[in-house]
């Protein structure tokens, strides 16, 4: 189920467009976390339409060095993600992560299924898939200093549809403090990752609804 294939091509055939529409892709739906200085007050559509009054299961994939040193990070990031998603579409119906994430421990080889696979079993209409890349809370190279890092290729899935189902998919990345690593002193692991699961489910989110842009 890994899509670091499919990714791969989609770079190599949209390197040239993605010059064209970045701009738009950053202000969109929080690419690269975020940042909306520039274009506070102004209305931001929606990138994807097609969550709202659906059964929504996420799933989220980590790899085995995330899942030894962060033993928690699916179950943190479904949480904080469903969170966004009843806030901002409460007519949409969430399957709860225990019930994902029992799942994915009892069933050896899940990740070799595919996501359409895994939200048909569930009965569900859609599936938000979230592939994290980087998961941390200190900055590369430096255990006394702290910034937390959540990349992650992202996706929805319609179950309905035929084929792999796949109806959209970008890349979120969130680092907090934005501003850069900050001495270990002045905060600890958990109130960064706390923080930055907050700016990073809020930049997944912000693709399925529409908001306007403020400061950040």
């Amino acid at each position: 189920m890994r899509q670091t294939d499919w990714w791969c091509g989609v770079y190599r055939r949209s390197a040239m467009a993605l010059l064209v529409v970045l701009p738009l892709a950053l202000t969109g739906c929080g690419f690269f976390g975020g940042v909306y200085s520039d274009l506070a007050g102004q209305p931001v559509a929606a990138q994807y339409t097609g969550m709202h009054k659906k059964s929504v299961l996420i799933l989220v994939y980590t790899d085995t060095s995330t899942e030894f040193i962060y033993p928690q990070a699916r179950k943190e990031v479904s949480s904080f993600v469903a969170y966004e998603l009843r806030k901002h579409l409460p007519k949409s119906k969430l399957l709860p992560s225990s019930e994902v994430i029992e799942y994915q421990n009892n069933t050896p080889g899940w990740d070799a299924l595919r996501v359409k696979t895994i939200g048909k079993h569930f009965g569900v209409d859609r599936v938000l898939y979230i592939e994290i890349i980087k998961y941390h809370a200190h900055a590369p190279g430096g255990r006394n200093l702290m910034q937390g890092h959540i990349e992650a290729h992202v996706a929805v899935y319609d179950t309905r549809l035929p084929g792999d189902g796949r109806v959209f998919s970008t890349l979120i990345n969130t680092r907090w403090p934005k501003s850069g690593p900050e001495p270990v002193f002045h905060t600890n692991s958990s109130a960064v990752l706390y923080n930055t699961l907050q700016h990073f489910a809020r930049s997944v989110v912000r693709c399925f609804y529409p908001w306007t842009a403020h400061p950040e």
